[in-house]
Parts: structure tokens; sequence; C-alpha cells
């Protein structure tokens, strides 16, 4: 089996099937009152009959709406708090849990097409109708499987269609075409719903990710960075991990557009893009384009000295592309000059004393920048590190005056 087919959602990014879980749950009480009325109905309906024993459509009953109220509670804890921040693992975990009470119950509604099969026609068919609308009440699932809701179809109407058509009576085994046939409706409209939510999935991937995508050096671009930061410092905090930022620069990048051309400019920058790229291997490290000749390279889990080892890497490999670059009458090459700059975010939701030394994402950004400067300003072609608050500036509290008033 390969991993496609393993895993439900391995096709699905994180936020894409984060916002389509929000929107199924936002309904949670509309799916769970759904199944409640209809079950109602249906028990009512074998109560009026009176052949099916009630103990037994008591217990079904009240296991529909148990798990029905527990999907619905289940769902409720879905929603993020300022504490904690759903990873890609916990929101694929939870689509798996959802999907696995979304079948149990269309499972309950088949299993009523054999412990509370009717001998009269009328009741079979309100039967057949309540199961169609138990079906139409997981299309939702769509958001998550496909398959998922194909499985539910099958599992909720297979038993009663089965049913009637072992019955003899013309009549039933009319329903139970009548039933088959609107399976295969229902399999039908899901399959076309699934193209539309596919299509819709790609428009949005699309445009996200021209969004997010820097349009000359094709990295990822300020926008993505900012938004990708606060996830990661957050998770750092969360974790007690370290994060390590590194800023870099294109030495006298001004200077070489004016030389060579903008085309040339773009030129250059996209062969510096592509080298951090190479620098960076792990998944979780994050190039982007900060501004201008500026890039940002962020570096999670990662100490403040493995960090300079890997922008000295960097800066060698751009030095190595010996980019030509006329610099007046002295011909020269490209090169970078990077600053270095790691913290350890305070945990979220920790109670800070008020000497407590708390970091904040600014100290980081202002810290890489910081070195930078000096990088710059020492020569260039060089990196500099500055741990993070290395250079904050104890100022003295000013002591409160007194005033005092006259009689």
């Amino acid at each position: 089996m390969n991993k496609k087919n393993a895993d439900l959602f391995v096709d699905l990014p994180s936020a894409l099937l984060q916002g389509q879980l929000a929107f199924l749950l936002r309904h949670g009480a509309m799916w769970f009152w759904g199944n409640f009325f209809a079950a109602s109905l249906f028990v009512f309906l074998h109560w009026l009959e009176g052949e099916q024993p009630v103990l037994l459509a008591a217990l079904w009953y009240v296991a529909i709406v148990a798990l029905g109220g527990w999907r619905w509670v289940f769902g409720q804890s879905f929603a993020p708090t300022p504490a904690y921040a759903h990873t890609p693992d916990s929101v694929r975990a939870f689509g798996r849990r959802y999907l696995i009470y979304s079948t149990l119950l269309s499972a309950l509604w088949g299993v009523s097409g054999v412990i509370l099969f009717s001998t009269q026609v009328l009741v079979q068919a309100t039967h057949v109708l309540l199961l169609v609308a138990a079906v139409i009440a997981a299309m939702p699932v769509l958001a998550l499987s496909s398959e998922g809701l194909y499985l539910q179809i099958g599992v909720v109407l297979s038993p009663v269609t089965i049913n009637l058509l072992w019955s003899s009576q013309p009549a039933q085994q009319a329903l139970a075409v009548a039933t088959l046939l609107l399976g295969i409706l229902l399999v039908m409209t899901s399959r076309f719903v699934t193209h539309l939510l596919n299509d819709l999935r790609k428009t949005q991937l699309q445009m996200q990710e021209q969004a997010h995508t820097d349009p000359v050096t094709q990295i990822p671009n300020r926008r993505f960075f900012d938004a990708i930061f606060k996830t990661e410092w957050r998770r750092a905090a969360r974790d007690s991990n370290t994060l390590s930022l590194l800023m870099v620069d294109v030495d006298h990048f001004k200077r070489y557009n004016d030389k060579h051309g903008h085309h040339e400019g773009d030129k250059c920058l996209q062969r510096i893009a592509q080298s951090m790229k190479t620098v960076t291997r792990r998944a979780s490290d994050v190039v982007a384009r900060h501004g201008g000749e500026e890039f940002a390279i962020l570096l999670p889990n990662t100490e403040l000295e493995d960090a300079v080892k890997l922008a000295e890497v960097l800066r060698k490999n751009v030095e190595e592309l010996r980019i030509p670059h006329a610099d007046g009458a002295l011909p020269r090459i490209v090169t970078v000059s990077i600053g270095v700059a790691c913290c350890a975010p305070s945990r979220l939701g920790e109670s800070q004393q008020p000497d407590a030394a708390v970091i904040y994402p600014a100290m980081l950004l202002n810290s890489a920048d910081r070195a930078l400067y000096r990088a710059k300003r020492n020569g260039r072609n060089q990196v500099a590190k500055e741990q993070c608050g290395q250079s904050m500036l104890i100022l003295p509290v000013a002591p409160v005056a007194v005033t005092t008033h006259a009689a």
C-alpha cells in the first residue's frame, strides 16, 4: 500500500484542511440535531407499528444520540486557543478521528436496516428516506475524504437494500431498486462535488503560492516569512527550543545594479537564492527574500554556533560563485555579509516576574540586524553573531518623585 492510499490527508495542505474542518465543525450542532430528530421520528414510527421490540429500538436510539453528541463535543475541541496553535500533524490526527466517528454513526444507521426492519411498505419507504437523509447529512465528510463518504453510503444503504431484495413482495423489491438507484445517484453527486472541491483546492493553492512567492527569486517572500516566523516562534516557545535567524545582505548591490543593469541584478539574486537553498537542507528551514538585496534564513531548533557555521558555509558558497562585480576600476566578485542571532523564546502562558527576562520576537530580529550591521561596518564579506538580548541596554529605574503639598 502506498503512502497516498494509507493517508487520506497526505495531499491536502494543513491550512486548507484546517479551514475545511472549521467549516464542517461550525455546523456541528445542525448535524447533531438532524440525527436526533431523524432517529426520534424513526423510533416513533416503530413504536406506532408495535412489531419491533421496544428495548432494541431504545438501545439503538440511545447509541445514535450518544455517538452523535460525542462527535459534536469532540468537534468543539478543535478550536485553537491563544496558548496552542494546531500543527499539521494534530490537524490530520483530528480529521482521522472525526472521520472514524462519522463512519461509526453511519454504521448505526445501516444496522437499523437489519435489526429494525419493518414489514410494512409505508414504514419501509419512510425508513429509506431517513437513511438517505443520513447520507446527505454525512456529505460534509467530503471535506476530509471522498472515499470515506462512499464507504458511508454503502454502510447506510446496503443492509436495508439487501433485506428488501430478499422480500417476495413486488412493492418491496421495487423499493429496493429505488434505494439502489438513490445510492448510485448519491455516489455520482458526491463525485461531482469532489471534482469541484479539487478544482477549488488547486485554485487556492495556486493563489496561495503566488501570494507567498517572490517573483524574481522564486523563493518565499516577506509575507510568508512573517507568517512562518510567528508560527515557529510559538512552536519554539511551546517546546522550549531555540530559534536562529540569519540576515543576509548582498554587498554593494546598488553599485552592481548601476554597473550591470537590473536584468543582471535579478540573475545575481536568483543565483544567490539558489545557493542558500542548497545550504539549508532541513524541511523546517526557511529561506525568504526579506526585501531588495536582503534575505532571511530561519533555522528552528538550532543553536547559535551551529547557525554561525551554516552562515560561513553560505558566505563561502556565494564567494565561490565568482559572480563578476566591476566596482569602479577594480574588478571584484559579488559577496554577502551575514548577521546571525539566536533566541530561546519565553514559554507561552508562563507568568513572568517583574525582573524576569522576557524574550520577544522583535528581539531576535533586532539582534540579527545589529549583527548584520556590524559585519558590514567591519569590512563586509563576513559573518557576525549576537546572542538574543546581548546588546540590550539596562536602563536605571528613575526614583519616584515624592511631592508634598503644604497644608
